[in-house]
C-alpha cells in the first residue's frame, strides 16, 4: 500500500485535511472488493472436484486467491490503516486533557465569580418572593377573617351581631391596605356584611319567637302551679277522708284485737291447762316406760347369763368332747405306731432268719458229715426260735392283753453262735480225719 492514503496533517501547518470516514473505509478496501468481486464470477462458474489432478490444482488456486490475495491481504491493510488512526485518537486525547487541566484554574476563577453573582441574584429574588408571599398571606389572612366572622357569630345575640356590622362597616378597603386585592377585599366586607344582616334579621325573628316561647313557657308553669295546687288541696282532702277512715278502721281493728285477745287469753288458760295434763301423762307414760325397760333389761340380763352358762356348759362339752376325740386318736395313732413297730420288728426277724438260712446254705456247701451238719441244721432250728415275749403296750389298762409280742437273738448274737458252732464243727471234722 502508498504512503498517500494514509490520514496525515496538511502541508500548510494553519489548516487540517478532513476526511470522510465511510468513502475513506471504501477506499481502502476498493481494492479488494474488485478482486473478490472477479474472482468470485469465477469461482462461480467452476465445479469443484478435488479428486482429480487439473481439480486439484484448481481449488488450491483459488484458496490461495480468496484466502491471501483478499482475507489475509486485507486484514492486512485493516492493521496498517488502523494503527495510526489509533495513534492519532490517543494523541488527541492526551492533548485534550492538557488543555483541560491548563484551562481550569483560568475557568474556574470567572465561573466562581458569574455563580456568585447568579446565586445573589438568585437569593435576591428568593428574598422578594418570600416577602412578596408574606404580603399576599397577610392581606389574604384579613380577608379570611372578614369571612370568618359569620361563623363566629353563630348563636350569638342580635346586639352582638349588630355591633360585629357597625365595626365591619368601619373597616376601610383601599389600594394602600389591601393593594392588588382591595377589590377582592371589597368583595369579601360587602357580603359579610351582607350575611351578618341575614343573621341579625334572622335572629331578631329568633329572639321574638324565643321571647313568644318564653311567655307561653311562663303561662304554662302558672298553670301547671295552679293545677299542682288544686291538686294538692284535692289531695289534703282526700288525705283527710283517707284518715277519717283509717281511724275508724283502727277503732274498728282495735275493738277485733281486744276481742280477739280475750278469745287467746282463754284459749291461752285451756292450752295451759292442756299442756300441764299433757305433762302429767307424759310423767307416767315416762314412769311406766323406764320401769318397763328396767324390767325389760333385768329379763335380758338373766337370760344372757342364762346363755352364758348354757353356751359355756356346751363349750365344756364340746371341749370334753374334743379332748376324748383327740385322746382317741392319739390311742389309735399309738397303736398304728406299735403295730407297725410290731411288723417292723417281724420284718426283721424275717431277714435275720432268711441270712441264717443263708449261712446254713453255705454251711451245707462245705460238706460237712452228716452228723455235723445234723448239729448245726438243730442248732440253727433251736437259735432261730423266739426266746421270749413281751406286751405290745397297746392296752389301756396295766395288765396286757393277751396277744405279747415274740423277740428274738439280735442278729450279733447269731453271727457269734454261729461262727462258735462252726469252729467247734471244724475241730470235729479235723479230728474225725486224724481218727481215719
Amino acid at each position: 500500500m502508498s504512503d498517500s492514503k494514509e490520514i496525515t496533517v496538511a502541508e500548510q501547518p494553519q489548516q487540517l485535511i478532513t476526511i470522510e470516514p465511510a468513502k475513506y473505509v471504501a477506499l481502502v478496501f476498493e481494492s479488494f472488493r474488485k478482486k473478490f468481486d472477479a474472482y468470485k464470477a469465477e469461482a462461480d462458474k467452476i465445479t469443484v472436484d478435488a479428486t482429480t489432478p487439473a481439480g486439484m490444482k484448481v481449488a488450491v488456486e483459488y484458496r490461495a486467491k480468496f484466502r491471501d490475495e483478499i482475507r489475509i491481504a486485507s486484514e492486512s491493510a485493516r492493521k496498517e490503516r488502523k494503527a495510526p488512526i489509533l495513534e492519532i485518537g490517543r494523541l488527541l486525547d492526551g492533548a485534550a486533557k492538557e488543555i483541560a487541566e491548563e484551562v481550569a484554574p483560568y475557568e474556574s476563577r470567572f465561573d466562581a465569580a458569574i455563580k456568585a453573582e447568579e446565586k445573589r441574584k438568585d437569593d435576591e429574588k428568593i428574598a422578594k418572593a418570600l416577602a412578596e408571599s408574606a404580603r399576599i398571606s397577610a392581606i389574604r389572612k384579613r380577608i379570611a377573617e372578614i369571612q370568618a366572622i359569620p361563623a363566629m357569630l353563630v348563636g350569638k345575640s342580635s346586639e352582638t351581631i349588630a355591633a360585629a356590622i357597625e365595626s365591619l362597616e368601619a373597616v376601610e378597603i383601599t389600594i394602600e391596605t389591601h393593594q392588588e386585592f382591595a377589590g377582592e377585599g371589597e368583595v369579601a366586607k360587602l357580603a359579610t356584611v351582607q350575611k351578618l344582616w341575614e343573621m341579625f334579621k334572622a335572629q331578631q325573628e329568633h329572639e321574638a319567637e324565643a321571647a313568644r316561647l318564653q311567655a307561653e313557657r311562663a303561662q304554662l308553669e302558672r298553670d301547671r302551679a295552679e293545677a299542682a295546687e288544686r291538686e294538692r288541696l284535692a289531695a289534703i282532702e282526700r288525705q283527710r277522708a283517707e284518715d277519717e277512715q283509717r281511724i275508724a278502721r283502727a277503732k274498728a281493728e282495735a275493738a277485733a284485737l281486744a276481742e280477739r285477745q280475750a278469745e287467746q287469753r282463754k284459749l291461752d288458760e285451756q292450752r295451759a291447762e292442756f299442756e300441764r295434763q299433757q305433762a302429767e301423762l307424759l310423767a307416767q307414760q315416762q314412769a311406766l316406760r323406764e320401769a318397763t325397760e328396767k324390767l325389760v333389761r333385768e329379763q335380758r340380763e338373766r337370760e344372757e347369763a342364762e346363755t352364758a352358762r348354757i353356751e359355756a356348759e356346751a363349750r365344756a362339752t364340746q371341749e370334753a368332747i374334743d379332748a376324748a376325740e383327740r385322746a382317741e386318736a392319739q390311742r389309735v395313732a399309738d397303736d398304728l405306731a406299735v403295730e407297725a413297730e410290731r411288723r417292723e420288728r417281724e420284718a426283721a426277724a424275717e431277714v435275720e432268719r432268711a441270712a441264717l438260712e443263708a449261712e446254713v446254705a453255705r454251711l451245707h456247701a462245705l460238706h460237712f458229715a452228716n452228723d455235723g451238719l445234723g448239729m448245726l441244721e438243730d442248732v440253727l432250728h433251736e437259735i432261730v426260735k423266739p426266746i421270749g415275749q413281751e406286751c405290745c403296750g397297746m392296752s389301756d389298762y396295766s395288765e396286757c392283753c393277751g396277744t405279747p409280742i415274740p423277740f428274738f437273738h439280735d442278729i450279733d448274737s447269731l453271727t457269734i453262735e454261729l461262727n462258735k458252732w462252726r469252729d467247734e464243727l471244724i475241730q470235729r471234722r479235723a479230728e474225725q480225719k486224724e481218727a481215719a
